[in-house]
């Protein structure tokens, strides 16, 4: 039997008809969103670990907010959307975002742009001068720099938003969103927070063209190198964590898959029993749906397919992500007890008296514990000192195993 086309891709952006749970976080962006088209500015960054889903959910916003779509708030916005590549620098990728603007715009609206902005803006495109926040000049200089850049994308901004932001003519749009994917590549990223605050408050504040919206995406850990130096900055941002799904939208997921292909039978109970070892991690469910669809042969997933595609996702998670902190084969030693305790653990951190008592063992020994915490593959808490896996992708790396030697 052929199998049918699989709904499920690991190695790709879930497209917005699959799209499942974060409705909250969708709602709350949308809503705002409708606000901005009234002047009334809003930005956010939307962030956590890799995998999480980040990426998908921005490019579900990016669709609903150009869609007109009348049961969620009629948005027709404007939208520049770019994935910064490593090392690029804030300037190019400025430039980038506000040039992917001016391929909607008509002539007539280039030409005023040329006009107003000269030199900013040749031949149909933003091109900014030289910039960089980490030079080795003195204090005064980047400060004068960083006011230099600002004043060039404010005067930009500001010219957009009148040449591309109205109510009366076919061609203009409630608003602008440009979205900012991979921040954690931006090369000079220390410290943009201050120049977007700046960029903000004044568009806003001084110019009154709140008709935009910043959406950044990256990992967790870059945020406070982004506002590194001004903490005010983050005023102007609803910052958006993306963590896990609780099981009902982890269900949601797979269920949307399964109902793409005609004529496809699942088992309800299977579904229920089983969500769970993928601990809510979208990448997981991806890897777990794909696996289920090229298991099956017979049109109905069955108990029997759930056990083998849990052993073919638990061998895939190892092998391509995390066989430097754990060891899927072989007798566990105490370092992959420890781990296995925190997988199981279902989402709280633990003391290190607590993991002792439940483990038995002396958890210092061979220098077990102290050795995952230097790896990276547990986290301390600096204020609590309890325990946790270093991800959830590498918890359900782990539940994915165990399920394994479960059934074995």
């Amino acid at each position: 039997m052929n199998n049918p086309s699989n709904p499920f891709n690991p190695n790709s952006i879930v497209t917005s008809t699959l799209f499942a749970g974060r409705g909250q976080q969708t709602l709350s962006v949308l809503k705002k969103l409708s606000n901005v088209r009234e002047g009334q500015h809003a930005s956010f960054i939307l962030h956590g670990e890799r995998g999480i889903g980040k990426t998908a959910l921005a490019k579900l916003i990016r669709h609903i907010s150009s869609s007109k779509s009348s049961e969620l708030f009629n948005l027709n916005f404007a939208i520049s959307y770019y994935s910064v590549e490593k090392g690029q620098s804030l300037k190019t990728v400025m430039e980038s975002l506000l040039n992917n603007i001016t391929d909607v715009l008509p002539d007539s609206s280039l030409k005023k742009l040329s006009d107003r902005l000269g030199g900013l803006f040749k031949k149909g495109k933003f091109s900014f001068g030289a910039f960089g926040m980490n030079l080795n000049v003195d204090k005064r200089e980047v400060r004068e720099q960083k006011q230099f850049f600002k004043d060039q994308i404010v005067s930009s901004l500001t010219n957009l938003v009148q040449s591309s932001v109205g109510k009366d003519d076919d061609y203009k749009f409630d608003g602008i969103l440009i979205a900012i994917d991979e921040i954690h590549n931006i090369q000079d990223l220390e410290g943009a927070g201050q120049i977007f605050r700046s960029i903000i408050n004044t568009l806003v504040d001084v110019n009154e063209k709140g008709f935009f919206s910043f959406l950044l995406i990256g990992y967790s850990d870059s945020i406070d190198k982004f506002f590194k130096g001004d903490p005010s900055a983050r005023r102007s941002f609803d910052l958006l964590h993306l963590d896990v799904m609780p099981d009902d939208e982890a269900k949601e997921l797979l269920t949307k898959g399964f109902n793409e292909i005609k004529d496809l039978k699942y088992d309800m109970p299977s579904l229920d029993k089983y969500i769970n070892v993928a601990g809510g991690y979208p990448h997981s469910l991806q890897i777990l749906g794909h696996q289920l669809i090229e298991i099956d042969n017979d049109n109905n997933i069955s108990n029997e397919d759930w056990n083998q595609a849990i052993v073919n996702s638990a061998k895939e998670l190892q092998s391509k992500d995390f066989s430097d902190l754990y060891s899927f084969a072989g007798k566990p030693t105490l370092r992959e007890e420890i781990m296995n305790h925190l997988a199981l653990a279902n989402g709280v951190a633990i003391t290190k008296t607590s993991l002792g008592k439940s483990l038995g063992k002396n958890i210092y020994q061979k220098n077990a514990l102290p050795q995952l915490i230097q790896t990276g593959a547990v986290k301390e808490d600096v204020n609590s000192g309890k325990l946790s896996l270093h991800s959830e992708f590498f918890k359900s790396a782990i539940r994915f195993h165990l399920k394994t030697l479960e059934k074995n």
